[in-house]
């Protein structure tokens, strides 16, 4: 037995090595969503794609939630890999997370009632897919940031610039600093010099149409809003929740102190924001389960706390 004491360190330490890999495994590859790019539509200035995160252990006969993101930009430029993480993360949690491409002036020269477009055409892809997908339509999150907020509460809200019948609608909104009123745009709200451009190119019924603070009503869907309390957005923030809570709207706004607008994008924020956003599916039923990030862990740089709760409402 003398050979075992003296190859004995070598298996202890290819034992330790091998188990230390294998949780590594588990943890960062063995729960990875699968990927899948499909084409929703084509339009004059090329095809549009969407990106679909779905769970490891995704069936088609699910019937599972979904939640579509619109990346920010101001309708000029952005694209389609913003909020890959958050997507990642919430396949993780059980969800079909989709990210989508739309159309905007950088790369095709169009106005923002263009890119809403493209978000209502997402949304009536998805709906159309939704078996395939092991989706459930009734349960379909609709979020986005700034420009992209615009978008996804437009869906919820607002009626589709092609007048197409939208008999189902997002179940509920998580907006990032959402532009949420087109009328009267303005530098003092951080509209740029070309968004107000782009604006005052669409037509001014599609203006109005288009702004989802002139369209709350007992049917918009509960909604989380989450802004930095220096965005010069965040007033069109605090009248949509206290519109919505006035007509019994489940609704939250939450404030990061000393923030401006995107602070979300970077960390604490990312991941206090996408806590925020687990906890607020959790409350409406979209998830169950524990989050996956560690509220301890946000709140040990001694921001993640100061996420301020201004306006809600439970239901």
């Amino acid at each position: 037995m003398s050979w075992l004491r003296e190859f004995w360190p070598w298996f202890l330490g290819a034992f330790i090595v091998c188990t230390v890999l294998f949780i590594l495994y588990t943890l960062f590859f063995s729960n990875r969503p699968t990927v899948r790019q499909f084409t929703y539509k084509e339009t004059p200035q090329g095809k549009l794609t969407l990106e679909i995160h779905l769970p490891r252990d995704w069936s088609e006969d699910d019937r599972r939630p979904a939640v579509l993101f619109f990346f920010g930009g101001g309708w000029i430029s952005g694209g389609i890999e913003h909020f890959s993480w958050q997507a990642d993360y919430l396949a993780r949690r059980g969800m079909v997370a989709v990210r989508v491409d739309y159309r905007v002036d950088s790369r095709h020269h169009t106005t923002p009632d263009k890119a809403v477009e493209d978000g209502f055409d997402a949304f009536l892809w998805l709906l159309r897919h939704a078996v395939e997908l092991g989706i459930n339509p009734q349960q379909i999150v609709s979020s986005g940031a700034s420009a992209g907020g615009h978008i996804a509460a437009c869906l919820a809200m607002c009626n589709h610039p092609a007048g197409i019948d939208m008999s189902l609608r997002p179940a509920l909104l998580v907006l990032f600093n959402p532009v949420l009123n087109l009328v009267n745009p303005t530098a003092e709200e951080e509209f740029t010099s070309r968004e107000i451009e782009l604006i005052a190119m669409m037509p001014e019924l599609e203006v109005t149409n288009l702004s989802p603070n002139l369209h709350i009503d007992g049917s918009t869907p509960p909604t989380l809003l989450l802004f930095g309390d220096r965005d010069g957005l965040l007033a069109q923030g605090s009248f949509f929740a206290e519109k919505a809570l006035s007509k019994g709207v489940p609704t939250t706004l939450l404030t990061a102190q000393g923030q401006k607008h995107g602070f979300f994008n970077r960390e604490p924020w990312h991941s206090v924001t996408t806590l925020a956003m687990d906890h607020f599916l959790l409350g409406q039923g979209y998830l169950s389960g524990t989050p996956l990030i560690d509220e301890a862990v946000t709140n040990s740089s001694g921001k993640g706390k100061i996420l301020i709760e201004t306006a809600v409402i439970k239901q």
